[in-house]
């Protein structure tokens, strides 16, 4: 982690402005600030029709018309209003989004939105809302996504974090009482995604999913920074259209392998034996206990 850090301003990957993605469709969570307003400026920016998904709708108005400004009244971009935390919601949100594309499917899944809790609560199916937002949530999308509205070799980028190594195990009960769980809660979940990307690639070998970690960046996720440690993360930190980078080179460029786990300054990861996020069996399991929890929460 400190090694990726440093200078990673002048390392960090750059997405080339081709290939050009006239033509396809992209949903991006959490689109609408941060890391994920970027990327969708990205992929609007290189002729895709984006959605926005996000759980508020005035910030997705705003967002709309701060890019429309940008790059042009006639900007094929939606918004699709999604709690994650909520697994009924997400699959009303998966309806609404059969609704927008008619026939049409998704061609790039970018699983960007992410919670950094500054204090311990649960979602409506009472699980630890990090875990409930950053992973199951994104996970009852994407089995929703694949019932039709998911192209057979669809892209799907997962955004995690290489944070993830300050912990070993990721479960939807972990409790705790201070900003330190919040962040650790933060980090279980970064592992988690890691584990869903894995067992996805694997369980359907004809998307092509890719893991990213985009840097450091400084956006509100963890909390404002002020007074010198804002003024440090202004000269250290990525901004977020840097941050996006590297989920747009993942939802781009056509050469790069399936399952691979792409970091903004290091490229290509290889996990090392003993890594948790490189056990097999317990990605294995961690998709069976999704399954189950979606399983068990929702109505018939």
């Amino acid at each position: 982690m400190l090694g990726a850090s440093w200078r990673q301003r002048a390392r960090s990957i750059l997405c080339p402005d081709t290939p050009r993605l006239e033509g396809q469709r992209a949903l991006v969570t959490g689109g609408t600030e941060g890391i994920g307003l970027a990327t969708s400026r990205g992929l609007l920016a290189r002729g895709a029709r984006v959605v926005m998904a996000a759980r508020s709708a005035a910030k997705g108005e705003h967002a709309g018309s701060q890019l429309r400004g940008e790059l042009g009244e006639q900007l094929p971009l939606d918004f699709l209003p999604l709690d994650l935390s909520d697994l009924a919601q997400v699959d009303d949100a998966a309806s609404r989004l059969a609704t927008q594309l008619g026939a049409e499917r998704l061609d790039v899944l970018v699983c960007n939105a992410g919670l950094w809790p500054r204090r311990h609560s649960v979602s409506a199916q009472g699980h630890e809302r990090a875990f409930a937002t950053n992973v199951l949530g994104h996970f009852r999308l994407v089995r929703q996504l694949m019932g039709g509205l998911l192209a057979n070799d669809a892209r799907v980028v997962i955004v995690t974090g290489d944070i993830y190594v300050l912990v070993d195990d990721c479960t939807p009960d972990f409790a705790y009482r201070t900003p330190l769980g919040g962040m650790l809660a933060y980090c279980r979940s970064k592992l988690g995604d890691l584990w869903l990307a894995h067992e996805l690639q694997r369980r359907h070998p004809e998307l092509k999913v890719r893991a990213v970690h985009p840097g450091v960046v400084a956006t509100s996720l963890g909390g404002p920074r002020k007074g010198l440690a804002g003024a440090v993360s202004h000269q250290l930190l990525l901004d977020a259209d840097g941050g996006a980078q590297a989920s747009l080179y993942c939802a781009t460029q056509p050469d790069l392998p399936k399952g691979a786990y792409v970091h903004n300054t290091h490229g290509i990861v290889k996990l090392p034996k003993g890594d948790p996020a490189a056990d097999a069996a317990r990605a294995q399991h961690f998709w069976e206990l999704c399954e189950a929890l979606c399983e068990s929460r929702l109505p018939a």
